[in-house]
């Protein structure tokens, strides 16, 4: 079975400034790339070509952690929409035997967050840190896929130390996103995929403070199956996980430096392909767990993509 429409695997910024303390709203809790926005089949890249694919995702918490994993005691409310925009161009130049290729994300966030009766705040559903990404190698192989890139994530979102809802986070970062799809059989029907992110991090603006390096992971188990000539279902069990892997350069508002945050999650997602129009749709389910000085919580995101 040849699949003519493969998956668009790369970041996308989720600007999430969580609280990590009942005391103030941590300034450098938040990440520039939320787990669970790929899944199965998430280290196949898309074909030469260009491609659009619009994220959809919303995401729910009423539960803080802390540094042992306990939730913290405090009322606390947290729900994002975040819509993005992602432009890919896949060249057929060569480069290791890899299709060099770019793109870029331009997010689009609402926040409301709130903690007990004396705190509640939203934002406006505005532009949040844009991902660049001006370097990709993308291998096509029988029953491998493999992505490698480069991209920088630019602080376009407003951001300010005193508005827990801001939309951006107020540093610059640094994003190697690495990973690969397995296919069990020559027909690319069964898969597992493990696609790894790493950031790095600028110092944050009004705070000071440089977060320390993050490192996630995930992906899936899925089942290619043709319905007919012409429509193709994908159903699979998607995973994440995601670590801080270093402190931060000193302590910020609500955060202490040496207590970084982790995260866990699993679901389960279904892509449906309509192949003449190049055009598929993803729906996927993530419930976190386990989570350290971060919040934990579910998402939800939708992904429509149209290749040319």
């Amino acid at each position: 079975m040849k699949i003519k429409l493969k998956n668009t695997a790369s970041a996308m910024t989720l600007t999430f400034a969580l609280a990590v303390s009942s005391d103030a709203m941590a300034a450098t809790s938040g990440t520039h790339y939320s787990i669970g926005t790929e899944g199965v089949e998430a280290g196949t890249p898309p074909p030469p070509g260009m491609h659009y694919r619009m994220y959809n995702s919303w995401y729910d918490t009423d539960q803080l952690s802390d540094n042992n994993g306990d939730k913290v005691p405090v009322d606390f409310n947290l729900s994002v929409y975040a819509q993005a925009h992602r432009f890919v161009n896949v060249t057929d130049t060569k480069l290791f035997g890899a299709n060099l290729a770019y793109n870029m994300i331009v997010p689009l966030v609402k926040k409301n967050i709130a903690i007990g009766g004396a705190f509640d705040e939203s934002s406006d559903f505005e532009v949040g840190d844009i991902i660049l990404e001006p370097l990709a190698l993308f291998w096509y192989n029988k029953q491998f896929d493999g992505i490698l890139a480069l991209a920088a994530v630019a602080p376009t979102g407003d951001y300010s130390a005193e508005k827990p809802a801001s939309v951006g986070l107020g540093y610059w970062s640094g994003l190697i996103t690495a990973g690969g799809t397995y296919f069990f059989d020559d027909d690319r029907s069964w898969s597992f995929s493990a696609l790894s992110r790493t950031l790095w991090h600028g110092h944050q603006d009004d705070t000071g403070v440089r977060p320390g390096v993050e490192f996630s992971v995930e992906g899936g188990i899925g089942k290619n199956m043709m319905l007919d000539e012409k429509w193709l279902i994908r159903p699979g069990i998607n995973y994440a996980a995601s670590w801080q892997v270093t402190d931060d350069s000193k302590d910020g508002p609500g955060t202490v430096a040496d207590e970084r945050k982790q995260v866990f999650g699993l679901g389960a997602e279904v892509n449906v392909m309509y192949l003449p129009w190049l055009l598929q749709a993803n729906l996927r389910y993530l419930t976190e767990f386990d989570a350290k000085n971060t919040a934990e919580g579910e998402g939800i995101t939708l992904t429509l993509t149209k290749s040319f």
